[in-house]
């Protein structure tokens, strides 16, 4: 992977770190990243692709819908079976006296990608169909601030942990929520890869000025 440093030049990119202000290349090509000079943040990508992001993320959309909606695992111990979901053990954390870990998981598994993929997917509709809304820009900031905090794969990790632990007491049948919620987060690595949120926050501004 090639990496370029861009000199500073009077306008187009600003660092989101250190503000420092570079000439916006024209000619990037795939694989290739530029770099601030002074800091050494990453800037843009040249493998970004929208209309990628946008196959990706509605197909994680629908995934999202189905992690959530179906049964997650089903556990069958001693002749009872239990079928769990992801909104049943947020519920229970709740009935279980632990209300600010169940508003954690349900903030950091169900609103915060919920919002992340649905912002997203308006970025890329306002900029295919070429119409750059105040509710556009918003939401690139808050995509800039909430990726970091993107913990899917935090929270299926956590699952499979545990569930070795207890396949050594039960039966464990994996439904399709956890097919869904696997293949959610490799839609999610897919659409990092293809959307740069600073690139288009740079879009977006570039737009709004022309």
């Amino acid at each position: 992977m090639t990496h370029h440093s861009l000199k500073p030049h009077s306008e187009l990119i600003a660092c989101p770190a250190c503000d420092a202000l570079y000439q916006r290349p024209k000619d990037l090509r795939a694989q290739e990243k530029l770099l601030c000079t002074a800091c050494g943040t990453r800037l843009i990508d040249g493998h970004a692709d929208f209309r990628q992001a946008f196959i990706f993320t509605l197909t994680a959309l629908i995934l999202f819908i189905i992690a959530n909606s179906f049964p997650f695992i089903t556990l069958s111990m001693r002749g009872e079976i239990t079928t769990i979901s992801v909104f049943s053990s947020v519920r229970s954390l709740f009935d279980n006296a632990l209300p600010m870990l169940g508003v954690m998981v349900m903030l950091f598994i169900m609103v915060l990608p919920l919002y992340y993929l649905s912002a997203i997917l308006w970025v890329i509709i306002s900029f295919r169909f070429q119409f750059m809304h105040r509710l556009t820009r918003r939401f690139l900031h808050w995509l800039h601030h909430i990726s970091p905090w993107n913990m899917l794969e935090v929270y299926l990790l956590g699952v499979v942990v545990t569930l070795v632990k207890i396949m050594t007491m039960a039966s464990v049948k994996f439904e399709s929520g956890f097919w869904a919620f696997a293949a959610l987060i490799f839609c999610s690595i897919l659409i990092e890869s293809r959307f740069d949120v600073n690139d288009a926050i740079f879009q977006a501004y570039e737009e709004h000025d022309n």
